[in-house]
């Protein structure tokens, strides 16, 4: 598989479709409220959100079964959601009343939408990954000029924990896990990518990085889950990014 191969982008999206098209009907039980999405990634993004989105609107990328979106609705946003899936945009909808999941839309597709939340970990490196930079970019210009807020959150993994502490650092890897959720299996890929190269892809997009979150499991998170989230105390795993687009 090669980075920037349309064929090979093609393929991973595919798999990646599958998998959680599997996923869906089991991951708000197993991953929401779950050791890492629910109590690791997801509190380090939300601290990064201001206060109140009151007259913001939000596109979800990668809405999943929609607990993020539901948490932006709550915080009064306007919320778009959308995701390679369409099995969990079907969940999306059968959870969310207020929100709106557009099945096959990316990015550079969506209107009006001043603030983005997205994960780029399934994507390809390279030019793929500027590609879909830039198109947010263009949708949170069109946000910025209709008055609204010019910010972006991104969320990857750094996945040390997989791949062995300071292994492999500076290579760009493509990355299998087999996930077990709720009596399901998938095998499923992502990228991981040296540092330098994913603020390169940011600044080459227009952004600059105003905070960055490294989450680390909180005590309640320890007592909840001591199996799954004691082995990775001091470990790098995600890494949330809060961007702005510059004038």
């Amino acid at each position: 598989m090669t980075f920037d191969n349309p064929a090979d982008q093609a393929e991973h999206t595919k798999r990646t479709r599958e998998a959680y098209d599997q996923l869906a009907a089991v991951w708000s039980a197993t991953t929401d409220e779950g050791p890492f999405n629910g109590l690791l990634e997801r509190p380090a993004l939300r601290s990064l959100v201001p206060g109140s989105l009151a007259g913001s609107v939000v596109l979800d990328a990668g809405c999943g079964s929609g607990a993020q979106a539901q948490w932006l609705l709550d915080r009064g946003a306007e919320v778009v959601g959308i995701d390679v899936s369409p099995r969990m945009i079907e969940e999306a909808e059968r959870v969310l009343r207020r929100a709106r999941p557009v099945p096959g839309r990316g990015p550079g597709q969506a209107t009006a939408a001043g603030a983005g939340v997205a994960g780029w970990h399934h994507l390809l490196p390279g030019a793929a990954l500027c590609r879909r930079l830039e198109r947010a970019a263009a949708v949170l210009r069109v946000g910025a000029a209709a008055g609204r807020l010019g910010r972006h959150l991104a969320r990857s993994p750094v996945r040390a924990a997989a791949a062995g502490p300071a292994r492999r650092l500076f290579d760009t890897e493509l990355l299998s896990e087999i996930w077990h959720k709720g009596g399901v299996e998938v095998s499923q890929q992502f990228w991981r990518r040296p540092l330098g190269a994913v603020l390169g892809a940011f600044a080459d997009a227009g952004f600059a990085v105003d905070r960055v979150a490294e989450p680390q499991p909180s005590d309640e998170a320890l007592r909840l889950f001591p199996d799954d989230l004691t082995g990775i105390v001091g470990v790098p795993v995600f890494i949330v990014y809060r961007l702005w687009l510059r004038p």
